[in-house]
């Protein structure tokens, strides 16, 4: 059941359960349940409000303090990726793609996997080329689940295609 089929049934159930009040305790008694159950509502309703605010001005003041780490780094699914170009590719650390994946395996098998596609930053992390994590998306077991469709756009285009038309300007 959706979020909104969730939502449409508790109001069904807060609406019936003033309505019997009212029958039961009589009409001022019932006028008061209702009153009652309606400063309810729109408390949580502001609440709610509030919070879809306050994540908006969260997400603006996260990319305020990150300013310099422009082009450094990249968010998909909640998950913070490092993401490199070097003038020639660009390159996604391969311990953020596992964690987008779900998945947890030696960072040899990752590189194997991406062979000729792989190298050690100056940190030691695992990059991985963008366009062969592309081609491993698009021929891995599962690649029709929608999520990971959403990655391989994402990839494509935020990073791969904005990287091409930078070279081409240059």
């Amino acid at each position: 059941m959706s979020g909104r089929a969730w939502r449409a049934l508790l109001v069904g159930v807060l609406i019936a359960t003033v309505l019997g009040w009212s029958s039961l305790l009589g009409s001022w008694h019932g006028l008061t349940v209702l009153a009652v159950t309606a400063l309810c509502v729109l408390a949580v309703g502001g609440l709610w409000w509030l919070l879809q605010r306050t994540g908006d001005a969260r997400a603006a003041l996260r990319e305020k303090l990150s300013g310099g780490d422009d082009g450094q780094h990249h968010e998909f699914d909640g998950v913070t990726l490092r993401v490199e170009d070097d003038g020639r590719h660009v390159w996604l650390d391969g311990p953020g793609l596992q964690r987008v994946l779900r998945r947890r395996e030696p960072e040899e098998a990752l590189a194997a996997r991406h062979a000729g596609a792989w190298r050690r930053n100056e940190r030691g992390v695992l990059m991985l080329r963008v366009d062969a994590v592309i081609a491993y998306l698009g021929a891995m077991p599962g690649r029709d689940e929608p999520r990971l469709q959403k990655l391989r756009r994402y990839l494509e285009r935020d990073l791969l295609y904005p990287a091409q038309r930078r070279r081409e300007r240059a």
